[in-house]
C-alpha cells in the first residue's frame, strides 16, 4: 500500500474510477455531428433527446477528465522524492505505465483502421477515410493516433517530465500556483500543456505533497454531500438550458461548466462514501476496475465508427437517443471482455498493452 494510502481510499480510487470511465465512455458517446466544448450549444433547440444527450456528456459526466487528472496527481506524488533518484525512478516507472502502451496502441489503432479500409462498408465509413490519409504520415502513429484518447497519456507523461518544476511550484508556493494554473483552466489556455489537465493533476499533488491523503480519505457529512450534488445537478440542468436556448454569452456558459467539473468532482467524491457499504462488497465492481484500461484503449474509436456504421440520421432524434443508451454499453461490455481474455490467454501481452495495471 502506497504511503498515505489506506485500503478505504485505494478501494475508494477504484470503485470512482470505475465510475469516472463509464462516464469518459458516455461523453464520447455524444452522437450529434457538433463538438462538445465548454459552450457548445444544442442546435436543435429545446429537443428531449439532444437535451438529454448534451446533459450527461456536457453536464453530469463533465467531472471525468478532471478526476482522472487529479487521482494521477495524487498517486504520482505520494511517493515522489524530489531528488535526482527519486525522479529517475518515478521516470522510469512511467515509462513502463504511460510510453510503453501509448506506442503499443497507438501502432495497433493506426494498424487496425489501415486493415479495415482494405474492406467494404469499411472503407466508406468518414472517420476510416479521413484517418487513413492521415496515417500515410508514420509521424501521426504518435502524434495523433485514431485511439485519440491518448491524448491523456501524453499529456501525464509531460507532467512526470515536469514533476520537479510542478512539486517546487507547488511547495514552495504552499500551493498558491494553484490560483495562476486555475486562471489557464478557466480561460482555456492551452498550448502544448492541457490547462485542465495542468490544474487538477497538480490539486491533486498538492494533496499528496502536504500529506493530506487525511483529507482526501475523510468521510463527508451527508449535508455536504446532498448540497454538492445538488449544486452539481442544478449546474447541468443549467448548462442544458443554456445550450438550448443557444446563449450567446460565452462567459455564462463557460462558468457554469467550469463550476459543473468541480461540483462533480466534489459530489462524487462525497456520494461514495455514503454507499461504500452497500458497493464494497460488490465483485463486479472490483473485476472493471482491473479492466479498465481496456475500456479506455478500445472505446474509440470504436464508437466513431459504430455510429458512423448505423447512418442515423440527424433528424432521427429517438435513434440518436437509443445508440446513445445502448452502444456504450455496449463497447463497455466488450471491452472488459476482450481484456479478461487477453489477459488469460496471453498475460504478457496484457501486461504490455496496459503497463502491467492490475498485474
Amino acid at each position: 500500500m502506497k504511503k498515505g494510502m489506506t485500503k478505504y481510499l485505494s478501494r475508494k480510487i477504484k470503485f470512482i474510477s470505475v465510475f469516472a470511465m463509464v462516464a469518459v465512455v458516455f461523453v464520447n458517446a455524444y452522437n450529434y455531428k457538433e463538438p462538445l466544448t465548454p459552450t457548445s450549444i444544442i442546435k436543435y433547440g429545446f429537443n428531449p433527446f439532444a437535451m438529454f444527450e448534451y446533459f450527461f456528456s456536457n453536464g453530469l459526466f463533465s467531472f471525468s477528465v478532471p478526476m482522472f487528472f487529479a487521482i494521477s496527481g495524487f498517486l504520482f506524488f505520494v511517493k515522489y522524492k524530489n531528488t535526482v533518484q527519486g525522479y529517475t525512478h518515478m521516470i522510469q516507472k512511467r515509462a513502463y505505465s504511460l510510453l510503453v502502451p501509448y506506442i503499443a496502441w497507438a501502432i495497433l489503432s493506426g494498424a487496425a483502421i489501415l486493415i479495415l479500409s482494405n474492406f467494404e462498408p469499411f472503407n466508406t465509413i468518414p472517420f476510416i477515410k479521413e484517418n487513413t490519409v492521415e496515417l500515410q504520415r508514420c509521424y501521426v502513429y504518435l502524434i495523433k493516433p485514431p485511439a485519440f484518447q491518448f491524448w491523456f497519456f501524453r499529456q501525464l507523461m509531460l507532467f512526470a517530465v515536469l514533476s520537479p518544476l510542478i512539486y517546487v511550484l507547488i511547495k514552495y508556493t504552499k500551493g498558491f500556483i494553484l490560483i495562476g494554473f486555475g486562471a489557464l483552466w478557466f480561460l482555456g489556455l492551452d498550448y502544448i500543456i492541457s490547462s485542465t489537465g495542468l490544474l487538477y493533476f497538480s490539486i491533486g499533488a498538492a494533496f499528496a505533497i502536504f500529506g493530506m491523503a487525511d483529507k482526501v480519505r475523510k468521510r463527508g457529512s451527508i449535508t455536504l454531500t446532498i448540497v454538492s450534488c445538488a449544486v452539481w445537478l442544478g449546474l447541468s440542468v443549467t448548462l442544458t438550458l443554456l445550450a438550448a436556448s443557444k446563449c450567446e454569452n460565452k462567459l455564462i456558459m463557460l462558468t457554469v461548466y467550469k463550476l459543473n467539473e468541480l461540483a462533480g468532482m466534489v459530489g462524487l467524491w462525497f456520494v461514495f462514501d455514503h454507499f461504500v457499504k452497500l458497493i464494497r462488497h460488490k465483485k463486479g465492481l472490483l473485476l472493471a476496475s482491473a479492466h479498465l484500461f481496456f475500456v479506455f484503449a478500445l472505446h474509440e474509436p470504436l464508437l466513431h465508427i459504430s455510429y458512423q456504421t448505423a447512418l442515423i440520421p440527424d433528424n432521427s432524434h429517438s435513434g440518436h437517443a437509443i445508440l446513445y443508451l445502448c452502444l456504450p454499453v455496449s463497447i463497455i461490455a466488450l471491452c472488459i471482455v476482450i481484456s479478461m481474455m487477453v489477459r488469460k490467454l496471453i498475460k504478457p501481452v496484457h501486461s504490455l498493452l496496459t503497463g502491467g495495471r492490475n498485474h
